[in-house]
């Protein structure tokens, strides 16, 4: 596994809310931060946090307020399923 990779889920696996964000992108695609937030039950303030997190590890990125995974947040997410 690459050392960014490896770095990147740990990252990602190391706390439960940026799993979770990670895992509604890559199963239900494009999201608003609101319906990440509903989806997850996760304060607004919480997910906006996590995705500007996602974001500067190039995981995430935001198209007129819309949130999907990048080809390496991808990559993370299909990791967390084989080890699931």
């Amino acid at each position: 596994m690459p050392e960014d990779l490896a770095g990147n889920m740990g990252f990602v696996m190391g706390n439960k809310h940026r799993e979770r964000i990670v895992q509604v992108l890559g199963s239900k695609g494009k999201l608003s931060t609101e319906k990440i937030g509903k989806f997850e039950r996760i304060p607004a303030l919480s997910v906006k946090k996590i995705l500007g997190e996602l974001a500067e590890r190039s995981l995430v990125f935001e198209n007129d307020g819309i949130w999907c995974l990048t080809e390496a947040g991808q990559e993370i997410e299909r990791e967390m399923k084989k080890r699931a």
